[in-house]
């Protein structure tokens, strides 16, 4: 089986694992979208009454001047934070849309890895776990150079790396990840970091002797083979790989060539 069919293979299984994991992705979604909803709602309600309440006093010439005063701060306030919520929401519609936007990119394309990552990173908040067990903290190089590439490949990585990452923090004490980009001379980088429970020396090796060709089975998909399978999804950027344990931290550094 030649490299490019294999690595169609490769996104189409972790795709698919994606899928299925979508329903554990609605409750999250919900709650996030309901959160601002409600203040929407509320704030909405309250401008109604405090309106009502206006036109009583205009009606009845009842201290009108500091009473009007007094019922046009509170309704430019509410207004503001109507129009807060309301950009909550649409930022919040605008991570799940971009995310499905990315998973369907699949033209060549010029990449802004940080974006991207940063991009990544708020679409996952829609997971409970990922929201409220994890301290996470971005680091990212606000002038790396674009990179040629799939959206959808870097998507559907990095995915499967933040599953693969969830899954191997459950039993940890600590929750935390960090992930950083940067950028040479030559390459730019992605440093992925998290406290889950390492990953043994001789994982590390087999993973090291198989990440080139990528041959097992593509179904039952373990921790070892997801993350196997994601970095392989970047092998046809010329990715570097190199795994670690340093620290308390999992370390996985990832180096792509970039061209001006």
């Amino acid at each position: 089986m030649n490299g490019s069919k294999k690595q169609r293979e490769v996104f189409k299984e972790l795709g698919k694992e994606f899928e299925s994991t979508f329903r554990e992705l609605i409750p999250g979604i919900l709650h996030n979208f309901a959160s601002p909803l409600n203040g929407i709602l509320g704030r909405s309600e309250l401008l109604q009454r405090r309106a009502e309440r206006l036109k009583l006093i205009i009606n009845n010439n009842n201290n009108i001047d500091a009473e009007i005063l007094e019922g046009c701060k509170k309704i430019i306030s509410d207004a503001g934070l109507i129009a807060k919520e309301a950009n909550r929401f649409f930022s919040l519609f605008n991570d799940v849309t971009g995310k499905f936007q990315m998973l369907s990119d699949t033209a060549l394309r010029r990449i802004n890895l940080s974006e991207l990552v940063e991009s990544e990173m708020a679409f996952l908040q829609f997971y409970p776990e990922f929201k409220h067990n994890i301290k996470k903290k971005l680091i990212l190089d606000r002038e790396i150079p674009e990179i040629s590439g799939v959206k959808a490949d870097y998507s559907i990585f990095l995915s499967a790396i933040t599953r693969h990452l969830l899954n191997s923090m459950k039993d940890s004490e600590l929750n935390e990840l960090v992930i950083s980009t940067g950028h040479d001379d030559s390459h730019i980088y992605v440093k992925i970091e998290d406290t889950g429970v390492p990953i043994p020396e001789i994982q590390i090796k087999e993973l090291i002797e198989n990440w080139s060709s990528a041959d097992y089975p593509l179904h039952d998909l373990n921790e070892n083979k997801r993350l196997l399978y994601a970095l392989f999804l970047l092998k046809k950027y010329d990715a570097l790989f190199h795994i670690t344990y340093e620290s308390g931290f999992n370390v996985i550094s990832i180096r792509i060539p970039y061209r001006d």
